[in-house]
């Protein structure tokens, strides 16, 4: 059986990647010295947080968290997430759950989250984060995405049609694009996710991965990258 966080791990970090140097560190995440930037290279280093850490955030702000998305989660400690079109919640091993928690504790989260929409990483292109649509859970171990617009102000107008049917799926979709981008413009690689996500990325959510490749390649057209 394929165990598709460690693909996404795998596809995600690569020796030489660097992060900005903070005091929240451990020695065991560094695989170089601070350079003159304040930046160092960091490792993946394996994850040590339980079920029960993760149940106590639940309780704290009244959400329900996929198993899926734990499991990934805790797996490693990781420096940094940005996969450029998401940005997913790091995990440094001093303050494994501080980037989970922030986004949840402001005030977009404590208007969504009394309704269901439980946010968990950020749009890469700075629109808001994006949350797990809970409000049909019953029976559910892993739920849809979408992307809520921060300027909307905890209003429903700002909630986008589903992006990808499940965690998993998302998961799917970013290894892919994490491999392929390799050799592959950005915007040559979005249109599989119609394929690995019918029912999600491939249908309500088209339209919203559309404007992403739209916006991708008149960059590349415009201005090279």
């Amino acid at each position: 059986m394929t165990d598709i966080n460690e693909q996404f791990f795998k596809a995600y970090w690569t020796p030489g990647m660097k992060s900005l140097y903070s005091d929240k560190v451990p020695n065991e995440m560094m695989r170089s010295p601070v350079n003159k930037n304040g930046y160092y290279e960091w490792n993946l280093t394996q994850g040590t947080l339980t079920l029960d850490d993760y149940k106590r955030v639940e309780s704290k702000f009244k959400i329900t968290l996929p198993d899926n998305f734990i499991e990934w989660h805790k797996r490693y400690f990781f420096a940094d997430c940005d996969c450029s079109i998401i940005r997913l919640p790091y995990s440094m091993a001093t303050r494994p759950l501080e980037k989970l928690i922030d986004n949840l504790d402001w005030d977009i989260p404590e208007q969504l989250i009394p309704l269901g929409l439980i946010p968990f990483a950020d749009e890469g292109n700075d629109a808001g984060p994006l949350v797990f649509d809970t409000r049909n859970k019953i029976g559910k171990v892993d739920f849809p995405i979408r992307v809520y617009d921060h300027e909307y102000g905890g209003d429903l107008d700002g909630l986008s049609e589903i992006i990808f049917s499940s965690f998993d799926k998302m998961l799917e979709c970013l290894t892919h694009f994490l491999n392929e981008t390799k050799t592959k413009k950005r915007f040559e690689v979005i249109p599989d996710f119609y394929t690995i996500d019918p029912n999600g990325a491939g249908s309500t959510g088209k339209s919203y991965w559309a404007s992403w490749i739209d916006m991708i390649k008149a960059n590349y057209e415009e201005f090279g990258y």
